[in-house]
């Protein structure tokens, strides 16, 4: 497996003007994951040479069907049916959609592994043989053990929808909306063994229409995470470490049904029919 090399950050640093840095993507995919793809794959300064899909279904241990089940015991009808479509039926969508156009565009062909351990021997060999710079994760739902994080030589990358280190965990654009906190905003922070807790390399608020739904925040903050990421690649080449996460971090997991009807007694929506628009525009 590839690991980092003496002087491997700076011989990174000195070629990033006329090479690319070559990066593996990480995300559970749907609408968030793409939405992000589409945008590193824009940037010259990348080439993203692997891409790695989560097949997890709430636990690595389960399959779909006790995956399934085990969201709707604990987050309910509303919530589950949320996950459906911004992530099975944003794919069916985007892929309909790629079909129909199917000859105007080149498709992209990019190494890619469906997986439900990032940490097993057949992913971290994918990882080793795609050789990166860097991994980017966003909307991923697993956790990297060293071995994972060892393998880029300029480190591990997580874009994280919500001002760490409040909100660190599960659909932060929810929770912030339950806790009725401002601003809200998107982190771009170094990964560690530990979830959403690695040291900071830049954060940005986020302006958002008001009453906009717990889908169209979550966009609208991986997209402004992807554009921070790519603005802060110089720095990503230089090796720059970032800043310690400050005291005062909270972490949430999955919403449960009370939380999800407290999000509705707030007047607060998970998603609207409207906010899958933007699916079907090129």
């Amino acid at each position: 497996m590839r690991s980092p090399r003496n002087g491997a950050v700076c011989d990174a640093h000195a070629s990033v003007a006329h090479t690319p840095l070559r990066a593996v993507y990480c995300t559970r995919g749907g609408w968030f994951g793409e939405i992000v793809l589409e945008r590193l794959h824009g940037c010259p300064q990348l080439h993203i040479c692997g891409v790695l899909r989560s097949s997890r279904t709430f636990d690595a241990r389960f399959g779909f069907l006790r995956g399934a089940l085990a969201y709707l015991r604990r987050c309910g009808v509303a919530y589950s049916a949320y996950l459906f479509c911004a992530t099975t039926l944003a794919e069916w969508l985007r892929a309909g959609l790629r079909a129909s156009r199917r000859g105007r565009r080149r498709p992209l062909t990019t190494p890619t592994l469906i997986t439900r351990d990032i940490n097993s021997p057949r992913a971290l060999q994918f990882l080793a043989d795609c050789a990166p710079d860097v991994l980017i994760s966003a909307f991923f739902d697993q956790r990297l053990h060293e071995a994972a994080l060892g393998i880029p030589v300029l480190g591990c990358l997580n874009i994280h929808p919500s001002l760490l280190p409040q909100f660190a965990g599960v659909d932060p654009a929810l929770q912030v909306q339950l806790q009725n906190a401002v601003p809200q905003g998107v982190t771009v922070h170094r990964m560690s063994a530990a979830l959403d807790a690695g040291d900071i390399l830049a954060q940005r608020a986020v302006a958002l229409p008001a009453h906009a739904s717990v889908l169209e925040t979550t966009a609208r903050l991986f997209a402004a995470g992807a554009q921070l990421l790519i603005q802060e690649l110089p720095r990503i080449a230089r090796g720059e470490r970032g800043t310690p996460q400050s005291a005062g971090r909270s972490y949430q997991s999955w919403p449960s049904r009370a939380d999800i009807r407290a999000l509705r007694r707030r007047g607060g929506r998970l998603m609207r029919w409207r906010d899958l628009g933007p699916l079907l525009k090129d």
